[in-house]
């Protein structure tokens, strides 16, 4: 008998609905939802689907991580010290950053909430934090997941993602989960306070620091561009901040207000081109040519272009090496110029940075190991971009997260400017980039294991390819097989600097295979990649 399912049955904290709900689940459901273990943070925060149990995303399980982080806090940094709490659009994303809020203040922790507790972009809130000096932060977001799940963000004083130290700091304040239901606290409400909205407009005005030339597109008819928000926190303001630059925006006012179902967006991670489906039947109508697509929490942005009369996807890998490209040709800096990449994103921007002598700085995966590693390098060198492949870049020291804010404003910098001259993003790269650097080709592919108990299976297929014997993959020869500890990923070295790489999802429960090959051409570079891909599948028996 699962003694905490009991506990949580038999509590009168629990309404007769959410009782009735938990009573129609199953035992395998019971023994995950229900066990006797504690949360912990992944790649980016705590992440899971909503819910009664210990390992759901309820008022309870958030209670229990908002005192956590209170305890983290006050013995860093003492009491009376400030912390933004902002949310996003999802299912009780708004009453989960209130309790927050009062959790912290039951801790004589000063919270900053925005106005009317209205949900905020990612990347607006960590501005948040820095601009107000605050010690830290947290963001109720489960960003690009699913409608079912949520999540927990917490940040440091930077503005950046809180490292794997300070999570597990934090998860050692955890209360027991045969604990979780009687925890009391008390709340100060004074200590409770608003944001206006002054901190968006400052914003806005440090957010223009991003663009290079905007006098070429001034006072220009410019073509329009397709905007999709997904539901999410930027349906407002992203359309907003880009109009102000002079932009001709046209969103897709279907997915342009605040739903926390995502009603017309059956997925809203716009890494899955899918995403812009209906983005690419309203350009197909007014004759528009790009579209540009935000995840529900505003940190991740894709570009979908029309090439050739096909809609083509532009990669996270493809964006970082234009954007590098672009950045390193176009503008002066006074400090050295260094560029933040993953080990399992594109190493094409070596050899880019190298001609223009730049530096390129690795990090494992994760915008909380770039956020530190721009703070850690401040004002000693010049940022040009950070970025990782699967979509998503910092392109200012303003904040210390992805930005689909700052990201987009450059990317249609660059689009206006290369359309001026009859090209598009894809002749970028085929045009200006591949010949000079070498025919690249990149995927990313994710094997998606979704079982309850899912965590034991991914990682026996993860060790069956780190005792991988052959010496050949397809027409590669493999050089050499090793552990990243730093990446936190397998990587088989190829010849001619290609490499594939694989690592188990810290948010889901995938499987991802990580393609970075050299050749001759882009068709051969595809071929091999398709032989490659159903090798893989029968490896991994998908």
């Amino acid at each position: 008998m699962n003694v905490i399912y009991q506990q949580w049955l038999s509590s009168p904290k629990l309404t007769l609905s959410e009782k009735q709900g938990i009573r129609k689940l199953s035992s395998a459901e019971i023994s995950i939802y229900f066990a006797n273990a504690q949360m912990s943070f992944g790649t980016a925060g705590v992440r899971g689907r909503m819910g009664m149990g210990t390992m759901r995303m309820n008022r309870f399980t958030y209670t229990n991580l908002a005192q956590a982080y209170a305890q983290y806090i006050v013995q860093t940094y003492g009491k009376n010290k400030t912390v933004v709490i902002g949310h996003d659009n999802r299912l009780n994303s708004d009453q989960f950053g209130m309790l927050t809020a009062k959790v912290l203040s039951s801790f004589g922790i000063k919270v900053l909430l925005f106005v009317k507790n209205q949900l905020m972009p990612t990347p607006i809130v960590s501005y948040a934090i820095r601009r107000t000096n605050s010690v830290g932060g947290l963001i109720i977001t489960a960003s690009h997941n699913p409608k079912e799940y949520n999540g927990f963000k917490a940040y440091h004083n930077d503005g950046g993602q809180v490292l794997p130290n300070v999570a597990k700091a934090i998860e050692k304040q955890l209360i027991k989960p045969t604990e979780i239901l009687k925890y009391t606290y008390r709340s100060q409400p004074q200590l409770i306070k608003y944001l206006n909205d002054d901190i968006v407009n400052h914003y806005f005005k440090d957010a223009q620091c991003v663009l290079i030339n905007k006098e070429q597109w001034a006072k220009k008819k410019l073509a329009p561009v397709v905007l999709t928000a997904h539901h999410g926190t930027a349906c407002k303001l992203l359309p907003r901040f880009l109009k102000q630059l002079g932009f001709n925006i046209k969103p897709v006012q279907a997915q342009m207000f605040y739903s926390p179902t995502f009603v017309n967006s059956p997925i809203a991670n716009p890494e899955d081109i899918k995403s812009f489906a209906l983005s690419i039947k309203q350009a197909e109508q007014i004759k528009s040519n790009i579209c540009i697509g935000v995840d529900p929490d505003a940190d991740r942005m894709a570009v979908c272009i029309k090439h050739h009369n096909q809609w083509r996807l532009i990669t996270g890998n493809e964006m970082g090496i234009i954007y590098t490209h672009y950045v390193l040709k176009h503008k002066q800096f006074s400090k050295p110029p260094y560029i933040i990449s993953s080990y399992v994103s594109t190493n094409l921007i070596d050899r880019i940075a190298a001609s223009y002598k730049a530096k390129v700085y690795r990090t494992g995966t994760g915008f909380k190991w770039m956020g530190a590693k721009v703070t850690a390098i401040g004002d000693k060198a010049s940022l040009v971009v950070a970025f990782e492949e699967a979509i998503g870049a910092l392109n200012t020291t303003i904040n210390r997260d992805k930005d689909s804010f700052t990201a987009s404003a450059l990317a249609l910098e660059i689009y206006h400017f290369y359309q001026a001259r009859n090209m598009d993003l894809v002749d970028i790269l085929t045009q200006e980039i591949y010949p000079i650097y070498g025919q690249w080709f990149g995927k990313t592919t994710a094997y998606t294991f979704d079982v309850l108990n899912w965590k034991p299976l991914v990682e026996s297929k993860m060790n069956m390819l780190k005792h991988h014997h052959a010496k050949t993959i397809g027409n590669w020869k493999i050089k050499k097989i090793a552990w990243n500890k730093c990446g936190d990923c397998l990587e088989w070295h190829l010849v001619n600097d290609s490499w594939i790489k694989f690592r188990l999802s810290g948010t889901e429960p995938k499987l991802k295979i990580y393609y970075n090959l050299y050749g001759e051409s882009q068709n051969e570079l595809i071929n091999q990649y398709n032989e490659l891909d159903k090798i893989f599948q029968k490896i991994l028996g998908v």
